[in-house]
């Protein structure tokens, strides 16, 4: 991936990391606040390229859920599975000055700050947060005749063209069932940069289940007794 979407990587992470610490910071309320989810979720992908229309492609993925009171943290790591995808971004050494790159899976690591604006058995939530998206092991097209050095070049160009940051929306619903929560929800991103072999906005319609870990934080009470 490039220094761009690295750094974007660390930023997200020292993000997430401190939403987790000013929510483990709050007194908690309720038998359902302060719990940690893992779960995992499939859907389906919307996406256009340079090289070919806008098209769906299935997706799967992990996830982690941390919920305070109203309000959580989301991390998600999604697999979109794709075949014989093509991009193409322009190129000075390609033929006809466009650069071809085939691609198959595309890979997202993404956060949200959640909002639930009311805890029950069904409990409706939006979010907004950002994430990257690599594509993995590109393939660039029309590189013979390349010195080594130009197609080092190529590789390295391919490689930044395919990733990218975005923010992200979020709404969906959940359906709670002891420690055990079915959910659906929707994702919208916003476009990738000019030069990216990517264009316009992405959608992602996900359905999957939750598992509580238990509590993500020590009560007070609870500490306080055995001092």
């Amino acid at each position: 991936m490039s220094g761009l979407v690295r750094s974007i990587t660390a930023g997200m992470l020292a993000l997430g990391l401190g939403a987790s610490v000013l929510a483990a910071q709050q007194k908690p309320r309720g038998n359902q606040d302060f719990r940690w989810y893992l779960g995992a979720q499939g859907g389906v992908y919307n996406f256009e390229t340079t090289a070919q229309t806008r098209g769906w492609l299935p997706e799967a993925g992990l996830h982690t859920l941390i919920i305070a009171r109203r309000t959580g943290l989301l991390v998600q790591a999604d697999e979109i599975i794709g075949s014989e995808e093509v991009g193409a971004y322009s190129d000075s050494l390609a033929p006809n000055g466009a650069r071809s790159v085939v691609f198959n899976d595309i890979r997202r690591l993404s956060f949200a700050l959640m909002a639930f604006p009311w805890r029950s058995h069904i409990e409706p939530y939006f979010g907004v947060g950002g994430g990257i998206s690599w594509t993995v092991n590109p393939q660039p097209q029309g590189t013979a005749g390349l010195t080594p050095s130009e197609f080092d070049a190529v590789l390295d160009e391919t490689d930044d063209r395919s990733s990218y940051g975005y923010a992200l929306a979020l709404a969906g619903a959940q359906i709670r069932a002891g420690p055990v929560m079915v959910f659906g929800q929707v994702q919208a991103t916003t476009s990738p940069p000019r030069g990216s072999i990517y264009k316009g906005a992405t959608f992602l319609g996900q359905g999957g289940v939750r598992i509580s870990l238990g509590k993500s934080r020590e009560d007070q009470s609870s500490s306080s007794i055995g001092r």
